[in-house]
């Protein structure tokens, strides 16, 4: 007789139920989302509770509807019978984006948005500059973390024996309904904008739950109301259709050696004049060179769509001629649109003229899609740093920019016609370091807004000098260039250093600076500008017209900004991107390149297998040149732009005979970028075996 029964080891855990009553239920989601609105909001304003008390108490309504928001996604909870797992992660994930936009707030001065969730790469290739090795590894820690934590709360927490959907679907949807009422008022009484344009101001006056909730459903340009037949047919004769383009011929006199020039933008990171900012004195101008430039030459303010980051955007509207304020709010096009459709740009516009396009970046080619990107732009060259030699860094990993000047002659030395050159630098792009080490010869701050931290500021200062040289070194190796060249340089966006409006003599976090330059004597003018009409203004001067966007800016004068030409404007990029292309004729879309990388052809003129060692010789190679050696890519050495070598093994072990190297049979070259990913490779060459 069996005395004692044994216990199964398999038994199953203890299931615990969640008994909580309805109205508890309901109590408990209204302050929980106040609770998690009020920490949001804390991040949001930079952990300043008196700022954060400014905004409930002036826009009281506003906050309402932060809180109302989070509401709504914390009873999104009462459909499942997990409840209190749910109603934490969402909990958990709301208090993330919070931190998240603290995070890059500080880092870049622009918030943080659902569109950077499309650039996730480009977030993660640029961890190691804004963070140390510690944060990086807590970064992760806490991912792991919060994941792990959230797998708990569902295998753990307890759960509801039943749940009656149906009530909680009503208060889920009531919920939401109750937000669109909410949000339908506050618009018609004037309190929230339809459309959210300068994010910083958004966020501050209407909260990150709003904002960043609504950045989620304002991706594209919406179809304006006015958009049909009629209105396009009216704009196409204002300012005339396709067949009023030029085809090819230009405008004035050929005869003029100086009719067609070279055009060269450089697009300079972070860079602006530092006199402008109040109270700011330095032992020495950072930036003599753009400063004399702007001296002697037209220059003016350029109102760019971004600050403290954002490269890509101040891009887009010099490149197209398009008005970010249409798109959703953050969006980038280049992630976006882009990544499916043509558009009308500065070159397209001049390739009827016989001008070649080439975008030069010294960083990597697959960031902000630019590879992909660029020939739906209309560049039919992009040499990225991928395909640049003699490739030196700074501190923070950045290329430096002085390489730039020989990349530009070697694009205008290359072609037989006139060039339109892209040329966008980095080696000044942040992050600033939050401590500062005194060096030799360093340009020291000795005056600053005490709002402005100093040691990120004495460091920005430091890092201007070179970005300045490239552009004085290139403006006097065109000066004595064989064919005429016009240079414009400007600034993409002011640099993420917590600046403010009042603080800045141009009263605009959104002004940076531009000049125009020639080497043949041209007068030009270089009025106050929108960034997105800088290229339009620019080919009028010279006598070029191109597409739909360039003629309507063309047609009225630099700083009309009427609401006549805007609306006509939004229509239009509406209109190329999105709709029914009724400005253009019949198969008058523009076609995407076939886009090269690089300037200089790769060639391979001999590849010498001896032992285990293999020698590829050619013109050409850079830092990022990998051997590929019967499609298998090996560690490569770089030795110099002719020579690179790499270790073969076979099986594991030395090839020692010319039998087992006679199995290898062909070697090319590939250009691989930091992530792993080939961007083009050589044609195949015979691997030559040493006896």
């Amino acid at each position: 007789m069996k005395l004692f029964k044994r216990k199964s080891a398999a038994a199953a855990p203890e299931i615990r139920y969640d008994e909580t009553p309805p109205r508890r239920r309901a109590i408990t989601l209204i302050v929980l989302a106040l609770l998690t609105t009020l920490i949001v909001e804390l991040c949001n304003r930079g952990l300043s509770v008196p700022r954060l008390a400014q905004f409930i108490v002036g826009s009281p309504l506003i906050f309402l509807f932060n809180v109302l928001i989070v509401l709504t996604t914390l009873a999104f909870s009462e459909l499942f019978l997990h409840r209190l797992a749910c109603l934490s992660t969402i909990v958990l994930l709301w208090l993330t984006l919070g931190i998240v936009q603290f995070i890059v707030v500080k880092d870049r001065t622009t918030p943080f948005t659902s569109m950077d969730l499309l650039l996730i790469r480009e977030a993660l290739s640029l961890l190691s500059i804004y963070a140390t090795v510690p944060q990086i590894i807590g970064v992760f820690v806490g991912i792991f973390l919060l994941f792990a934590l959230i797998i708990t709360l569902f295998t753990r927490a307890p759960r509801r024996r039943r749940r009656n959907f149906g009530r909680a679907l009503v208060i889920f949807v009531g919920c939401m309904l109750l937000c669109v009422m909410f949000q339908t008022s506050l618009v018609h009484t004037d309190m929230l904008p339809q459309r959210f344009d300068s994010l910083i101001d958004s966020y501050a006056n209407y909260g990150f739950p709003v904002v960043f909730t609504f950045t989620f459903g304002q991706m594209g340009i919406a179809r304006p109301n006015e958009y049909n037949d009629e209105a396009m047919g009216q704009i196409v004769e204002d300012i005339g259709g396709k067949d009023a383009e030029a085809d090819g011929e230009p405008a004035f006199d050929q005869s003029d050696n100086t009719a067609q020039p070279n055009i060269v933008f450089v697009q300079l990171e972070s860079l602006i004049d530092v006199g402008t900012v109040k109270g700011c004195q330095v032992s020495r101008d950072p930036t003599p060179c753009f400063n004399r430039l702007r001296a002697q030459n037209p220059s003016g303010l350029l109102y760019v769509p971004t600050v403290g980051g954002g490269t890509v955007n101040t891009e887009f509207e010099i490149i197209t001629g398009l008005n970010l304020d249409y798109f959703g709010a953050g969006e980038s096009p280049y992630s976006t649109i882009l990544q499916q459709v043509t558009c009308e740009s500065m070159a397209y516009n001049l390739k009827p003229y016989g001008y070649t396009a080439t975008a030069l970046h010294n960083n990597g080619a697959t960031f902000y899609n630019r590879n992909a990107v660029y020939p739906r732009l209309g560049f039919d060259c992009f040499v990225p740093v991928e395909y640049m030699q003699n490739v030196h860094t700074n501190t923070l990993g950045w290329a430096k920019d002085g390489i730039l000047t020989d990349e530009i002659l070697s694009v205008l030395r290359g072609t037989e016609g006139r060039d339109l050159v892209l040329c966008i630098t980095v080696e000044s792009h942040g992050k600033y370091g939050e401590t500062y080490e005194p060096r030799d010869g360093d340009i020291q701050v000795l005056a600053l807004p005490e709002e402005v931290p100093l040691a990120p500021f004495q460091n920005y200062v430091n890092v201007l000098p070179n970005t300045d040289a490239f552009l004085g070194s290139l403006i006097t190796t065109l000066s004595d260039f064989d064919e005429p060249c016009v240079v414009v340089a400007y600034g993409d966006h002011l640099p993420a250093l917590s600046l403010t409006a009042d603080m800045l003599t141009t009263d605009s976090i959104y002004a940076t600076q531009y000049v125009i330059w020639n080497n043949f004597d041209r007068a030009f003018e270089a009025p106050d500008l929108q960034a997105y009409r800088l290229n339009a203004h620019l080919l009028g001067q010279l006598g070029f017209s191109g597409g739909m966007i360039t003629r309507l800016h063309q047609s009225v004068p630099p700083d009309d900004n009427s609401e006549d030409y805007l609306s006509r404007l939004e229509l239009l990029e509406y209109d190329l991107l999105y709709g029914d292309h009724q400005a253009l004729d019949a198969g008058a879309l523009y076609e995407s390149t076939d886009m090269r990388l690089g300037s200089r052809d790769i060639k391979i003129t001999g590849a010498e297998l001896d032992y285990h060692r293999l020698l590829v010789t050619g013109e050409n190679f850079t830092g990022y040149s990998r051997i590929v050696l019967d499609g298998q890519t090996l560690d490569t050495l770089y030795m110099d732009s002719g020579h690179i070598i790499a270790a073969v093994q076979q099986n594991d072990s030395p090839i020692g005979s010319p039998t087992e190297a006679a199995t290898f049979e062909a070697v090319a070259v590939a250009q691989v970028n930091s992530d792993g990913v080939e961007l083009s490779r050589t044609e195949p060459f015979k691997v030559v075996v040493r006896q």
